[in-house]
């Protein structure tokens, strides 16, 4: 799978139209900024206020101000950053250098990197327990198996290297922070790990080529975006096992769930975002630009921001 390509200046257009739909849903665009060339991944700051895009082909991470919707400025991370998270503290920002294998651990006050963390292979997305103890690195490895590497949020030091899956590229932690999911889309598969033992507890098999996960409110469903099936698998987290399969649009990439249980679903194959009640009934769809990649929600719900990697651009719709 190949989704890296080739993110600084700012632009906001505001539009004029709004994208309504069932169940009292609309969407519309309040901005498309530059973010630096080829914006990949995104988090959003603890306290809500910003918002962080990594530029993989610039070797920036941008800085989006959520309150005012604008570009604030950027900082570097290291040779092609893709992951990143930030620590539930918010004193630390991890950003993953796929091509050199390093995780760059940055200040969040003054933006310079402070430490090196190297973990070799392809790091892709990187996840931050809600303890803030232990920062997880999805990491591709260099044969063909990939790696999940576990490290000390306070020391830097990599802990644990647990072997997974094919390709693993992205993941979750439950809401009660036991357990990690990790989707792996060479191998077709969800790997299910005890964060306490660190050690795999259960395979689950889903869709071809899983590719976003994200977990409900309510702690007990787990949803993960399937690229190739083009389809969304949900997995009971009581049980552990796939309930039911659910037709997305071409190419569903990253997933995003607000408060209130609706579920955002970036189809990067029609360069849209699909959007699905607590009852993962349809309940409107919204454009957004070429190549689009990761999406996050502001903490009150009211904004989407979507990466677009073709068109070098952080898109901002205002949602209801």
């Amino acid at each position: 799978m190949k989704i890296f390509a080739g993110m600084l200046a700012l632009i906001i257009l505001l539009a004029t139209s709004s994208l309504p739909a069932g169940d009292g849903f609309s969407a519309k665009q309040v901005g498309k900024l530059k973010v630096g060339k080829g914006p990949h991944f995104s988090h959003m700051g603890v306290d809500g206020k910003f918002l962080f895009v990594t530029a993989f082909a610039s070797n920036e991470v941008a800085i989006v101000d959520v309150r005012k919707l604008r570009f604030a400025g950027s900082f570097y991370a290291g040779f092609e950053p893709l992951g990143i998270t930030v620590s539930p503290a918010g004193d630390k920002i991890f950003v993953s250098n796929r091509k050199n294998g390093l995780v760059k651990v940055v200040d969040s006050q003054s933006y310079d990197v402070i430490d090196d963390v190297k973990v070799g292979g392809s790091p892709a997305q990187m996840i931050a327990s809600p303890s803030g103890l232990l920062v997880f690195v999805a990491n591709w490895g260099t044969g063909k198996y990939g790696k999940l590497d576990v490290i000390d949020a306070s020391t830097h030091r990599i802990i644990e290297e647990i072997p997974v899956g094919i390709t693993p590229i992205a993941g979750v932690v439950s809401l009660l922070g036991d357990y990690l999911f990790l989707a792996c889309a060479g191998s077709n598969d969800l790997w299910v790990i005890d964060i306490n033992t660190r050690e795999v507890v259960k395979q689950i098999p889903v869709g071809i080529q899983p590719s976003g996960v994200a977990v409900a409110p309510d702690g007990n469903t787990l949803y993960v975006a399937n690229s190739k099936t083009h389809d969304l698998s949900v997995i009971d987290l009581l049980d552990f096992e796939e309930t039911r399969r659910i037709q997305l649009g071409h190419r569903p990439f990253s997933l995003a769930v607000d408060s209130t249980g609706r579920l955002f679903v970036v189809e990067s194959g029609d360069n849209t975002v699909s959007v699905f009640n607590s009852e993962l009934e349809k309940i409107g769809s919204f454009a957004v630009g070429k190549g689009s990649i990761d999406i996050d929600l502001s903490t009150d719900n009211r904004y989407a921001f979507v990466t677009a990697e073709k068109s070098n651009r952080l898109f901002v719709f205002e949602i209801r």
